[in-house]
């Protein structure tokens, strides 16, 4: 595969997978309204929430520039790398974009404050990814 076909064919995957489950669904559980916080303590965690919102975007990003850039693929199982990504943040963590996706949903619900809607998605989001890597 060419490193075009390899941009363009991960493109597509981020749009289909991660910007649905980090980006559609969040949006569909929250209408991207926030919540009503405490003011002594609602700033602080909201800003923590754009942090780990603004980290996490940067880690899926960065996982898959890996996949174009070091396996020559994308990370759909239509599309596989040519080889294996060990580099960047995958010499460190199996699968970052797990990770990433979790803390963009976590950092939404902090940044809208709305723990309730989004929580408990992430921690199934959670469990989901668990349940898959160990098959």
């Amino acid at each position: 595969m060419r490193k075009s076909s390899a941009a363009l064919g991960s493109s597509l995957f981020f749009a289909a997978a991660p910007g649905v489950v980090a980006g559609v669904v969040p949006r569909l559980l929250t209408r991207w309204q926030p919540g009503h916080a405490s003011a002594s303590w609602g700033v602080p965690v909201r800003v923590a929430g754009g942090v780990l919102l603004s980290a996490s975007a940067a880690v899926l990003v960065h996982a898959f520039v890996r996949f174009v850039v070091e396996g020559i693929g994308t990370p759909a199982p239509v599309a596989p790398t040519g080889r294996l990504v060990v580099g960047g943040l995958y010499r460190y963590v199996r699968n970052p974009m797990y990770l990433a996706v979790t803390g963009a949903v976590v950092g939404q619900a902090l940044l809208l404050w709305r723990p309730l809607a989004l929580l408990p998605y992430a921690a199934g989001l959670g469990v989901l990814f668990a349940v898959v890597r160990t098959r």
